[in-house]
């Protein structure tokens, strides 16, 4: 591996370490940002046809397409998060973005959670999950405490949990690898890059520095990755598809088993 980037070859060899030291090779794929059905869309929903992982979509319940969304998704299979409520940025100047931030009041971050998952309910029935995903992925501590009383039972973030049950009744699986180079330039990493991630994700989870049981999470962005990004991620899932210990879950296998 050099450059930050990995072969085929490489990735296969560290699954096979994997799989040979009894370690879960799970994998889950969660998607950001969705309001309403449009071109950005249709790369995404063409992978999910051609390889039959089913994602779990972020939708931002406020300003939501709910019947441009009900119509196209129908027959995809895809599955539906709770992505905060508006997306809107309520932290104080100077502070990382953050909408559900330590400085806003539980009672008003309970109040929009709450109507986030009711507006999804209301629109889209059992598509929905009941799982919170904060934008940015930030969340305070005291809205984590509240989200079973909100009507969620699961949370998912970004990076290695902490703990799978961070609330009673809240279960938590995160994301781990950002297919975004947010720092630089804003768009896809590569499909080098992502197996290179991989692969220290696997070797986090041997080292004890990650959660054997959480399965990994890959993040997309559809509103940013273009068709030849999302030929490349589709390379990628054939790689880890067709390696026997490996196991594509869909958001429900994560958050309902």
């Amino acid at each position: 591996m050099s450059g930050g980037a990995a072969t085929p070859d490489e990735l296969r060899r560290a699954l096979d370490a994997s799989a040979e030291a009894g370690r879960p090779l799970d994998f889950w794929w969660r998607d950001d940002d969705l309001q309403r059905p449009g071109a950005e869309l249709e790369p995404l929903l063409a992978l999910v046809g051609a390889t039959g992982w089913v994602p779990g979509l972020a939708v931002v319940p406020e300003g939501m397409d709910a019947d441009g969304l009900l119509a196209r998704l129908a027959e995809t299979g895809a599955e539906l998060l709770v992505h905060g409520f508006a997306h809107r940025n309520h932290a104080t100047a100077g502070a990382k973005k953050c909408e559900f931030p330590g400085t806003r009041s539980t009672d008003e971050m309970c109040r929009d959670a709450a109507q986030g998952l009711h507006r999804m309910n209301a629109a889209f029935g059992g598509s929905c999950l009941p799982c919170f995903v904060p934008p940015w992925n930030r969340i305070a501590p005291e809205l984590i405490a509240e989200l079973a009383a909100c009507g969620f039972s699961a949370l998912s973030a970004f990076g290695p949990r902490r703990t799978a049950e961070p609330a009673p009744g809240l279960k938590c699986v995160n994301t781990h690898i950002d297919l975004i180079d947010w720092r630089g330039t804003r768009r896809f990493v590569g499909i080098g890059a992502v197996r290179a991630a991989i692969i220290r994700h696997l070797a986090a989870v041997r080292a004890g520095g990650a959660e054997a049981e959480e399965p990994c999470g890959l993040l997309t962005h559809h509103l940013i990755m273009v068709e030849q990004d999302w030929h490349a991620l589709g390379v990628l899932v054939a790689e880890l598809a067709a390696h026997e210990g490996v196991r594509l879950f869909a958001p429900s296998d994560c958050f309902c088993s």
